[in-house]
C-alpha cells in the first residue's frame, strides 16, 4: 500500500472532522458518516474478505448506526447507545456469514471496524470537551503530513508522535476548556494511533489495491477517536 495515500487519506478525515466539529456535533456526525462510507468501501481489500459487497454493507451499517445513537442520546454516558448499535451489527454480521460463509475471522474484522469512529460524536457531546475534537483532529493531521517527510520510517513516526503531541499541547494552550497538558495527552494518543495502524500496513507488502490504503488511514483515525475520548475523560473530566 502506497504509505502518501494512507498519509493523504488520515489527513484529509482529520482535516474534515476538525472543521465540522468546530461547527458541533451534528455537523461532526455528518463528517463521522462520510468517512464511515469511505472507510466501508476498502475495508474488504484492507483485511482481504472475499465478499466485498457484505463486508462492506456491515461497516458501513454498524458506523451509521452507532453514529446515530450516539448523535440521538439524551443524557451520559453517550456511548451506551453504541453497545447497542454494536450487538445489532453483530447479529447481522452473524446471520450475513450464515447465508453466506468466508473464512473464519473475517466477522470479526468486519464488526470491529464499525463503531470506533462514532466516538468522536460522543466526545464532541461531552460537556468540557467539545474542543477535544478539534485539538485531536488537528494533532491527527499533523501525524499524518509528518510520517511521509523522509524515507526513514522510524525517523517519520518520531516527528509524527512529536508533531502531533506539539499540536494538541498548543491546541490546549489555546482553548479554554482544555489545559496545555491536556492538549499534549490527546494529541499523544492520536499520533500513535496513526503511527500503530501506519506501521501494521506498511508491513502488508503484498496488498497495493488504493482502496485498501484509503481504509486503512480512515481507520487511523476512527481508532483515534477511541483513544481521544479516554483521554478526555482523564484530561477533561
Amino acid at each position: 500500500m502506497n504509505p502518501s495515500t494512507r498519509a493523504t487519506a488520515a489527513a484529509v478525515t482529520a482535516a474534515s472532522l476538525a472543521v465540522s466539529g468546530y461547527f458541533g456535533p451534528r455537523w461532526l456526525a455528518v463528517a463521522v458518516l462520510g468517512a464511515s462510507f469511505f472507510l466501508a468501501i476498502g475495508w474488504p481489500s484492507l483485511t482481504w474478505t472475499p465478499r466485498w459487497m457484505i463486508g462492506s454493507s456491515i461497516v458501513l451499517i454498524g458506523g451509521a448506526l452507532a453514529s446515530v445513537g450516539v448523535l440521538l442520546g439524551t443524557e451520559e454516558p453517550f456511548l451506551r447507545h453504541m453497545v447497542v448499535a454494536l450487538a445489532a451489527v453483530t447479529g447481522l454480521a452473524l446471520v450475513l456469514e450464515i447465508l453466506f460463509p468466508s473464512p473464519p475471522g473475517q466477522v470479526v474484522t468486519a464488526v470491529a471496524s464499525t463503531v470506533s469512529g462514532a466516538t468522536w460524536i460522543a466526545t464532541a457531546r461531552t460537556p468540557g470537551s467539545e474542543d477535544l475534537v478539534v485539538a485531536g483532529a488537528a494533532a491527527l493531521f499533523m501525524a499524518a503530513v509528518a510520517s511521509t517527510f523522509t524515507q526513514r520510517m522510524w525517523v517519520n513516526t518520531l516527528l509524527a508522535v512529536l508533531l502531533g503531541t506539539g499540536t494538541g499541547a498548543a491546541s490546549g494552550s489555546v482553548f479554554d476548556s482544555i489545559e496545555w497538558y491536556g492538549g499534549a495527552l490527546v494529541g499523544l494518543l492520536g499520533a500513535c494511533a496513526f503511527v500503530t495502524i501506519h506501521e501494521l500496513a506498511r508491513r502488508d507488502t503484498f496488498n497495493r489495491n488504493p482502496l485498501a490504503a484509503i481504509s486503512s488511514g480512515i481507520a487511523s483515525v476512527t481508532l483515534a477517536g477511541s483513544l481521544i475520548y479516554i483521554g478526555g475523560r482523564i484530561g477533561v473530566g
